[in-house]
C-alpha cells in the first residue's frame, strides 16, 4: 500500500512540474534597426536583427506600436533606418508586412517591451 502512495505522489509531482517552454518566457535584448526600405522595392516597417552570417525581420505586434512611436516619434518616410536598442519577446504568431511590386512578407510577430534610440 505505501508503494502505491509514493508511486501516485511521484506521478502527481511529475504531472504539475510545470516546463517553461512558452515563448513568452524568454526575453531577448539586442542592437537592431528600425527600418523601411518600402521605396526601394523592400518592406516597410520592420525590424532587422544582424547577427553574424545573417539577418532576421521581426515585426512588431499592434500593441507594441504606441510604444515604438512614443519613443522614435511617428516616421512617415518610406526609406528610413533608425539604430535601436531592443528588448522584446515573441508572440509565438506571424504577421505581414507590405512589401514592393505590390507583394507581403511574412514574419515572426514580437512584443516590445523597451525601446530606445541609440
Amino acid at each position: 500500500m505505501k508503494v502505491l502512495i509514493v508511486l501516485f505522489g511521484l506521478l502527481a509531482w511529475i504531472g504539475c512540474h510545470e516546463d517553461s517552454d512558452d515563448v513568452n518566457a524568454q526575453v531577448y535584448e539586442v542592437d537592431a534597426t528600425w527600418t523601411n526600405m518600402l521605396a526601394t522595392d523592400g518592406c516597410s516597417w520592420h525590424f532587422s536583427i544582424t547577427s553574424k552570417d545573417s539577418t532576421t525581420s521581426l515585426l512588431p505586434s499592434e500593441e507594441s506600436r504606441p510604444k515604438i512611436d512614443k519613443e522614435l516619434g511617428k516616421i512617415e518616410d518610406y526609406y528610413s533606418f533608425t539604430p535601436v536598442r531592443l528588448k522584446y519577446t515573441l508572440t509565438g504568431a506571424k504577421s505581414t508586412v507590405q512589401c514592393g511590386w505590390g507583394r507581403t512578407a511574412t514574419y515572426d510577430e514580437i512584443k516590445v517591451v523597451e525601446i530606445h534610440k541609440k
